[in-house]
């Protein structure tokens, strides 16, 4: 995604790097990093190239996605 197309609080995808494949909720857009609430005890900075839109209907709370 390009920087300009993100919002606060827009849900996106992590198609990059050490946390790949989760969701998280956009909290802040830095100079060249955007910051990132995936769900654990910590907060994340990820490239804006490494993101996609999140689907619009995610999974019911407690299942989660998972490659086989």
């Amino acid at each position: 995604m390009k920087a300009e197309e993100l919002t606060f609080g827009l849900r996106v995808r992590i198609i990059d790097g050490f946390h790949i494949g989760k969701i998280g909720i956009v909290i802040a857009k830095g100079t060249q990093t955007v910051l990132l609430d995936i769900g654990e005890p910590l907060l994340i900075n990820v490239l804006p190239k490494h993101l996609e839109p999140a689907p619009k209907y995610p999974l019911p709370p407690g299942w989660e996605e998972v490659e086989i």
